[in-house]
């Protein structure tokens, strides 16, 4: 199979309806029954094997006027994942662009709750504005809970439109008591299917061509009780001996013994030829003309034989030998289930159990060879022939890998048994990165495991094989990975450099992430320049810029400018990812460049750019990895805190902790939990926050590089607490994040450290080093523009900054900041009246009669005023406040516009009468 096709989990001929039988017997009353009760959301066919159930709904569909969608199951379609995935291809046939986003939630390496696919998917459905049928045959088959409650969701909120057949051989552990008390259920069981005496004339009939005695008939209706499969094959007996045995009338033949004597009676006829080629295809579950040919035990068999693998197929068709058409083009075929059972009995009767683990080795190569990996797979472990199965996965895997297939990967490695996945370093390879990409590379013990245990097997490798080198590259760009979480940059560069010289191009997935911590090394080091400079040389030289891997390249990028907290080139580098990726449908990368565009606008305190954005991100919160959409969460809830909305911050926050808890992710909860003592500080419950404390285990720290960093909040809430011990343990752990931030060159964080620890040098008396702290924040934030982050931190900052102000330094930028602190005096309301327990992280709250106004007055608007009451001019208001004239101007005129007044001793006169400021 060539390099780049991409590995398809669906299998076409599974959708494919099967053909009316040239010789079917029409059985009016049941289209009937079919046509009165077609409205009705499902109908259940339910009969043992043997007895035409697909055939008299394929029947149906054949006259009915409206879309009919067929899947035929198998035991492998259990998997929740993958029976969504037919169910949608088999609409798809019909409705080609319909459940697109159901499709790429099933995308997703991690699956969102069962309740939110079948949600999604339902709507997706009802979005169909014409009568359709789906047909799950063969669903007895499926054992697993998740596809049956799957199934019961759709069926107990039905699409409009929308009518489920399943046909099995016994009732699903489906609602059928409330849907057949709803009247919403139709039934066709064994009794109706039996046929009658004069159907099974008609049958016989059409089968043998000629008038079969009314008695015989009779006497063999009576004995397979209507059964078709069981009339069937005593047509085909009567065919080769010229009359119906009489031993099959005796009254102590039973079913079964008239089942299987029929059958030997029909197989014993056959050509040598004929019988090698039914024996050995009858491992199959589907078959062509050459897999036919391929089946032979014996190249002298297969040299011998006079007849080819397509000829065999028209014998079974022209004799009526129980075959069922898959495809429109009359390519691929199956048995019927019951006729494949007994051909499976004979193998095992005539052919030693080592035989027939060859028949499935052979089948295996064949389809491996033509590019059926996962059924060439399933045979190859029938066969016990572990080793080409593990070849199979190891040469196909890269592909899975480069088209971001990782759940179909990870289905095809759980396959194999464990022990030997545990001693084979490309499959543990696999798994690995499987590992990496699911939870965002920030694992670092689990990273330790995976690279532990394939150090110990590559060991053993040889340098000069290419295949070795490979897996070596491979190792060290995971390798680099732990290094880099270990802020170890200088190994991080060491193996990175080594891993993009030796994975090949054209394993690209992996090459992306080598190329990434290659770059971020060089960052660690604080050599971003560099790595910024051969992470695009790679991208201009090795990367079609129409690929999704092109998306990949420039999505990780702003990876790097968080790090080195360059919003600017962020936010330009994340437009230029959304585009790329909606052009290329990638729904994934189009949720990490909102991720970036709104942090960035939170950061600059463009709130409503921040919720737009955000919001969008959470709207599609399923496309995107737990942890990425759990940071994305928790900036959604600080824009909401930044306007005093702290009912829509907890919701938001919850239901993300609450989905977390689901899927038991861990690093999700983690996060999630510290936030929450975040969310408790801001809102003045300091106990409730402490209790976190007590909680948090005091990991060694990884380097920070997505939007919340929990190590923050522990340091806020010892501060909050403003006893001498928790001071103290302020005071270390700031200076530890301090001194570990600038040894990796974190400017991001370095920012939020620096200015806490102004704040803690202020609350301790110690001026001048908070100034110097929060003047080293400032020159670090100024050239990105962050306000947020200094407002958050409440009141106490805006005394620091006008402090920084009379030091004449980054005037116009403390002006913004100060200026945010007015425009957004709610921004840090407690819900307690005395504030002192946490006055540092909390900012003014305006009056009662202040929240009475259309809107209210701004802090910074109820300073001017205040001053303005003093008669004091615009010049000496600005002052005073260490801001512009031009911009107390503006302060006013917002003043006036709020108030319903014209001038400023009207302003001051309403502000006395609605208790705004004080009188005196």
């Amino acid at each position: 199979m060539a390099g780049e096709t991409k590995i398809s989990p669906i299998l076409s001929t599974k959708l494919h309806r099967p053909p009316v039988d040239r010789n079917y017997v029409h059985r009016p009353h049941l289209l009937e029954q079919l046509d009165k009760h077609r409205g009705r959301p499902l109908t259940l066919v339910s009969a043992p094997a043997g007895y035409g159930k697909s055939s008299i709904i394929s029947s149906w569909l054949e006259a009915n006027e409206y879309p009919g969608a067929w899947l035929s199951l198998n035991k492998s379609d259990g998997d929740v994942r993958t029976f969504i995935s037919y169910f949608i291809a088999a609409v798809q046939e019909y409705f080609p662009k319909v459940c697109q986003n159901t499709q790429s939630l099933l995308k997703n390496i991690e699956l969102p709750p069962l309740r939110e696919l079948g949600n999604t998917l339902l709507n997706e459905l009802d979005q169909i504005k014409q009568p359709f049928i789906l047909v799950l045959d063969d669903y007895y088959l499926i054992k697993e809970v998740a596809v049956h409650n799957l199934v019961t969701q759709i069926l107990k909120h039905p699409p409009q439109f929308f009518q489920l057949i399943i046909v099995g051989r016994h009732d699903p552990p489906l609602p059928i008591y409330s849907l057949r008390a709803r009247s919403q259920l139709t039934e066709i069981r064994t009794e109706d299917l039996c046929f009658s005496a004069e159907e099974t004339e008609e049958l016989f009939n059409q089968l043998l061509g000629i008038q079969i005695d009314k008695s015989i008939i009779a006497a063999l209706e009576n004995k397979t009780e209507g059964w078709v499969t069981g009339l069937r094959l005593a047509a085909l007996s009567m065919r080769q001996r010229g009359k119906i045995d009489p031993k099959l009338l005796e009254p102590l033949a039973d079913a079964h013994f008239v089942m299987e004597y029929l059958f030997n009676e029909v197989f014993s006829h056959q050509s040598a030829d004929i019988n090698r080629y039914l024996l050995s295809t009858a491992v199959l579950d589907r078959f062509c003309g050459p897999l036919c040919e391929a089946m032979f035990l014996r190249e002298a068999e297969r040299s011998a034989c006079e007849i080819s693998g397509w000829e065999f197929i028209k014998w079974l068709i022209h004799e009526n030998m129980f075959v069922i058409p898959l495809d429109a083009k009359n390519q691929w075929f199956r048995y019927h289930h019951l006729f494949q059972k007994l051909l499976l009995n004979q193998l095992n009767r005539r052919s030693s159990p080592e035989e027939v683990k060859t028949l499935h080795a052979q089948a295996g190569a064949w389809l491996a060879e033509n590019g059926i990996i996962e059924e060439a797979l399933r045979h190859y472990l029938a066969a016990e022939d572990i080793p080409a199965a593990m070849q199979l996965i190891a040469r196909h895997g890269h592909n899975l890998m480069n088209n971001q297939q990782w759940p179909d990967l990870e289905r095809l490695i759980g396959m194999l048994p464990r022990d030997h996945i545990e001693q084979d370093p490309e499959l543990l390879l696999f798994k690995a990165w499987h590992h990496h990409v699911q939870t965002s590379g920030c694992d670092l013990p689990s990273k330790v495991y995976y690279n532990r245990k394939i150090e110990s097997l590559i060991n053993n490798l040889s340098e000069k094989t290419t295949r070795a080198s490979q897996i070596k590259g491979h190792f060290e760009a995971l390798r680099a990975v732990e290094f880099y979480l270990c802020a170890d940059g200088e190994n991080a560069l060491k193996y990175s450099k080594s891993a993009c010289n030796k994975i090949p191009k054209h394993h690209r997935r992996a090459r992306v992430s080598a190329y990434l911590f290659l770059a971020a090394s060089y960052q660690m080091l604080g050599e971003l320049e560099k790595g910024i400079s051969i992470y695009t040389n790679e991208i201009q030289e090795s990367v079609d810029q129409h690929s999704n891997h092109y998306a990949l390249y420039i999505e990780k990028l702003c990876y790097l400018y968080w790090m080195d907290g360059d919003l600017g080139s962020i936010r330009q580098t994340a437009e230029r990812s959304l585009r790329i990726a909606r052009e290329l449908r990638m729904p994934e990368s189009v949720a990490f460049a909102l991720y970036y565009l709104g942090i960035v606008s939170f950061h600059q305190n463009k709130l409503k750019n921040a919720e737009e954005l955000l919001t969008q991100l959470i709207d599609n919160y399923y496309f995107i990895n737990v942890v990425m959409s759990v940071h994305g969460t928790v900036a959604l809830a600080m824009v909401y805190m930044a306007r005093g909305d702290y009912g829509q911050a907890e919701k938001y926050y919850k239901q993300s902790l609450h989905y977390a808890f689901e899927i038991n992710n861990q690093e999700a909860i983690r996060i999630l939990q510290a936030f929450e003592a975040e969310f408790a500080l801001r809102r003045g419950h300091i106990a409730k926050a402490s209790q976190w404390t007590e909680r948090f285990i005091r990991k060694p720290i990884i380097p920070p590089y997505l939007f919340y960093f929990p190590h923050l909040t522990l340091a806020k809430i010892l501060m909050s607490q403003n006893t001498p011990d928790c001071r103290k343990q302020a005071t270390d752990l700031l200076n530890k994040l301090n001194k570990f931030l600038t040894s990796i060159h974190n400017k991001q964080f370095q920012i939020n450290t620096l200015a806490l620890q102004a704040l803690l040098h202020d609350t301790i008396g110690e001026k001048s080093a908070a100034l110097n702290k929060l003047t080293s924040a400032l020159k670090l934030a100024e050239p990105s523009g962050y306000i947020r982050l200094f407002v958050d931190l409440g009141p106490q900052m805006i005394g620091l900054l006008k402090q920084v102000l009379k030091q004449n330094f980054a005037l116009d930028y403390i002006e913004q900041i100060l200026a945010a602190f007015g425009d957004d005096g709610q921004s840090m309301v407690s819900e307690k009246d005395d504030l002192s327990t946490a006055s540092q992280f909390h900012s003014h709250r305006p009056s009662s009669l202040t929240q009475s106004l259309v809107e209210p007055l701004t802090n910074r608007e109820l300073d001017v005023l205040g001053l303005v009451k003093l008669r004091l001019s615009n010049k000496e208001v600005a002052a005073k406040l260490f801001i512009s004239p031009k911009t107390v101007k503006k302060h006013l005129e917002n003043i006036y516009e709020k108030l319903k007044v014209n001038n400023r001793r009207q302003a001051v006169e309403k502000a006395i009468d609605l208790n705004i400021i004080s009188s005196l």
